[in-house]
């Protein structure tokens, strides 16, 4: 009994080795058939499982005639899990057909087994696909399931033959099965393993071998051994394209050295061993000459490695960047191009600027002194054309720049307080006159729950509403205009503001709209204007961080509108009000020094300065200025930046060289350029501030004000380093008391604002004044203010100072100041005098203005000012 189950055992055993050499040609098959189509792939490996199992039959194990045992069960069990199930199911077909051609009592049963370890092994594989793989613990339940099935096919013979069998069969047939199974599914699964990862390397490596040739440049690996020699293992075809080498020559330091450019071949070494000393990814552009004398520009980057044997591995790519060296040179010869066109049109505004200035100085200035001589009134009228025609050149220059500012993002912003209130209503008093002159209407509203008071650019804020209420104007000829800001929303930034300027003017076509934001775009250009003014505005705007638009219809008029966020503000803290003496005080003469190297210009300036009552020496270079200032005694000096010999600029460097008091005298820069950058150089040079040219009388004169304001007089100055002390008498023209204003009327204020307004608007205006004068004067009692009802009277002078002083009644407009000083101060025995002298000068100013403007028109309303005004005791 021993010895048939040991010869049973060694029979299964041979039969198991059978087996696995069949099934390593099997698996060598199965690899060359993975592109086939999964079906008949699968079908013609359990073909092949079956074929393996045939073979084990065709010399089995006899145990009786017609009955034998051997190990099909374990090769068709193991069809499904390495072929699939149409594998397993073919597999136990092919089997199972070939014992039934074979014959004898114990088919029936053989194909029962056969069918059962078929369905096993299929039903393993599934739930092993389930799972992710067919691992170990499927293999252990495979060969559990087939050892057990096989048994139950002895119960299909007959008994005897079924009772010999367990006798004899069952223990060498369970181990030959679980232990086969075991031995040879894994024998199975580690070749299956490896055959897959053959295929997954030949996949990879032609995956590799596909992207390295797509690849825009070579890869490689290069090799320093721990000997100091370099090698490199692998280059791809691309490498040596890319370093120009022949794809067949061996690449060797001495291949390298020959294509490399003599003056990069230290740097390429040098960078190779301090890459294999810190192991820092090497990363170099390099130049190699290529065979035919050709120099090109190679990029090389790659990651170092060190190996167990002291090795150091760099696998890196290569790329030819010639060309990009070149999007490179272009890019820079492009910017440096850029930058010295952005120079050279910075350089032309500069000078055209200052050439276009420089005339207009004179043209403006003399013009203005024109108008203050004794003129015919064609002669008049003519002075005015081109006074005109210059502040309309002016305009234009000043968007020129204003624009180019922008454009080249030197326009800063400030960011100040102040009163949207006023800002509104200086906005509409500007434009008011002009308006009325055309027959229109103008009116002003500000929502009431807009802040008094906001944050930002005034100034910017003014010029942009400016424009829109002086477009309306101009486009308006019949109805009116009208300026309202609202508030829409509070937003955590601050409340969110849209500003209207609303006119029933011509209108605009809608496919004309688009164009209005547009640089030098007109609508209409008989009009006049540059076509840059609602340009700069909308980009103004925008900076602000807001937007403009419009709403218009052809004929019927237009509505143009921006809207913004201005942080809400606290009013700026006030100083005290200032005493009756500080308002009475004239401008300081002062003994200035021009340098202008143009005599229209030095003319024109002297005219100006002797005006205003200084006294004025002249030079026409810088050089001169320098020793002016060393020989003179000046409080001010006006310096003209761009003079023969010596510039401004170097004249105010030389002068800030000297020793004091001489080397801190105040300096203001003359200059045609008002451009940001020739402002700080101005700055820069060391002086105290600048007149952009043409000169503004007043701008002028008020620079001067500020530039000495505080500053004892350099006279005085030398008069105290001499003495020790002060002396008023230092120099005649500094007056040592404040002056009193004795004349009621200013000639000088009335005709600058018959110049800025013109003639008939000027009588307009002097006429409502003197129309509300009386008025006025009957609610300004002296009676009121001894008897202690003072706030009427307050408000009435108040309301007195502005128009007034608009017309030159300074003498009226004092008074009233010196009035609101004493009632705020409580001083109302002061007060009840000051009252009198307000009247008093009521009636001086008036008749003074009546003699001042002759006229039809105004004519009748000044002959009976003076019976008119309300005089109480």
């Amino acid at each position: 009994m021993n010895m048939i189950s040991s010869e049973l055992l060694f029979g299964l055993a041979q039969n198991i080795g059978l087996f696995a050499v069949v099934a390593v040609v099997f698996l060598q098959i199965r690899s060359r058939a993975a592109g086939w189509p999964a079906p008949l792939a699968n079908a013609l490996l359990g073909v092949m499982f079956g074929g393996v199992a045939v073979l084990g039959m065709a010399d089995p194990v006899q145990v009786a005639p017609g009955l034998f045992i051997d190990a099909r069960n374990v090769i068709v069990g193991l069809a499904g899990p390495f072929g699939g199930p149409l594998a397993g199911v073919a597999a136990a077909a092919v089997a199972g057909a070939f014992r039934v051609w074979m014959g004898g009592p114990g088919v029936v049963a053989g194909v029962a087994s056969l069918t059962g370890a078929g369905l096993i092994g299929v039903l393993v594989a599934a739930a092993a696909r389930r799972s992710g793989r067919f691992g170990n613990r499927h293999l252990a339940v495979l060969a559990l399931l087939v050892t057990v099935m096989a048994p139950f096919s002895f119960l299909l013979l007959p008994p005897d033959m079924a009772r010999r069998l367990m006798d004899t069969a069952l223990v060498p047939l369970s181990l030959g099965n679980f232990f086969g199974t075991l031995a040879l599914g894994t024998f199975l699964r580690k070749e299956q393993e490896r055959l897959d990862l053959q295929i997954a390397l030949t996949e990879s490596q032609r995956r590799f071998a596909a992207t390295v040739a797509n690849l825009p440049g070579g890869v490689y690996q290069r090799v320093l051994g721990a000997d100091g020699r370099l090698r490199f293992p692998y280059c791809s075809p691309g490498f040596f394209q890319v370093m120009g080498l022949p794809p067949t020559e061996r690449v060797t330091l001495e291949a390298l050295n020959r294509i490399l450019h003599p003056e990069d071949r230290p740097r390429v070494y040098a960078s190779i061993h301090a890459s294999a000393e810190t192991l820092d990814p090497w990363n170099l552009e390099y130049r190699i000459v290529r065979s035919d004398g050709e120099i090109r520009w190679i990029s090389a980057s790659s990651r170092a490695v060190r190996r167990d044997n002291g090795d150091i591995v760099w696998d890196g790519i290569v790329t030819d960047v010639t060309e990009a060296k070149r999007n490179e040179q272009a890019l820079i010869q492009a910017r440096l191009e850029a930058e010295a066109a952005s120079r050279a049109k910075a350089e032309f505004l500069a000078t055209m600027s200052h050439e276009m200035r420089t005339p207009l100085n004179g043209i403006l200035g003399f013009a203005r002194l024109l108008l203050d001589e004794d003129l015919t009134p064609r002669q008049n009228h003519h002075a005015r054309l081109v006074r005109d025609a210059g502040r309309s050149l002016l305009t234009v220059i000043e968007d020129v720049l204003d624009f180019s500012r922008i454009e080249a993002g030197r326009l800063v912003l400030t960011d100040t307080p102040f009163a949207i209130r006023d800002l509104i209503a200086n906005c509409a008093a500007v434009l008011r006159l002009e308006a009325e002159a055309k027959g229109l209407t103008l009116h002003a509203a500000v929502g009431p729950d807009v802040p008094d008071w906001l944050r930002g650019d005034p100034d910017r804020l003014r010029q942009v509403v400016l424009n829109l209420l002086a477009n309306a104007v101009k486009f308006t000829e019949h109805g009116g205009v009208g300026l309202t800001i609202v508030k829409i929303a509070d937003t955590p930034a601050g409340p969110h503001l849209t500003i209207s300027v609303t006119d029933t003017g011509i209108g605009i076509p809608t496919d004309r709209q688009g164009q209005l934001f547009q640089r030098f775009s007109q609508i209409d250009r008989s009009r006049g204007g540059t076509g840059l003014g609602l340009a700069i505005s909308r980009r103004l705007v925008e900076m602000m961080g807001g937007a403009v638009g419009v709403q218009s219809q052809a004929g019927v008029g237009s509505t143009f509108w921006l809207s913004l966020v201005l942080p809400e503000a606290d009013p700026p803290v006030r100083g005290r009000a200032p005493c009756a003496a500080e308002l009475l005080v004239l401008r300081r003469p002062l003994r200035i020094l021009l340098a202008e190297d143009l005599a229209m210009n030095r003319e024109l300036t002297v005219a100006m300065l002797l005006g205003a009552g200084h006294r004025v020496d002249t030079v026409v270079n810088g050089r001169q200025a320098v020793e002016a200032v060393q020989h003179g005694i000046y409080d001010l000096v006006l310096m003209d930046v761009h003079m023969p010999e010596m510039d401004g600029h170097a004249a105010t460097r030389a002068i800030r060289g000297l020793p004091s008091p001489v080397g801190s005298i105040p300096i203001l820069a003359m200059s045609a350029s008002a451009l940001p950058d020739e402002v700080q150089r101005c700055h820069d040079a060391g002086m105290n501030g600048h007149i952009a040219k043409p000169v503004d009388r007043s701008a002028m004169l008020d620079a001067i004000d500020h530039a000495v304001q505080g500053i004892p007089g350099l006279a005085t100055r030398f008069a105290q380093t001499r003495t020790g002390a002060v002396g008023t008498d230092a120099l005649p023209g500094i007056a040592a008391e404040p002056i009193p204003l004795r004349q009621p009327l200013d000639l000088a204020m009335l005709r600058q604002l018959s110049d800025d307004l013109g003639e008939d608007a000027c009588a307009r205006l002097a006429a409502a004044f003197l129309d509300e004068l009386p008025r006025r004067m009957s609610r300004l009692r002296v009676g009121d203010v001894a008897s202690g009802v003072a706030g009427g009277v307050a408000a009435e002078a108040q309301a007195l100072i502005a128009p007034s002083a608009s017309l030159g009644l300074v003498r009226l407009a004092s008074a009233c100041r010196a009035l609101c000083a004493a009632l705020r101060a409580g001083r109302r025995d002061e007060a009840a005098g000051l009252a009198g002298s307000v009247v008093d000068a009521a009636e001086e100013g008036a008749r003074a203005l009546r003699e001042a403007l002759p006229g039809d028109r105004a004519e009748a309303h000044f002959k009976s000012l003076a019976k008119d005004i309300v005089r109480t005791p």
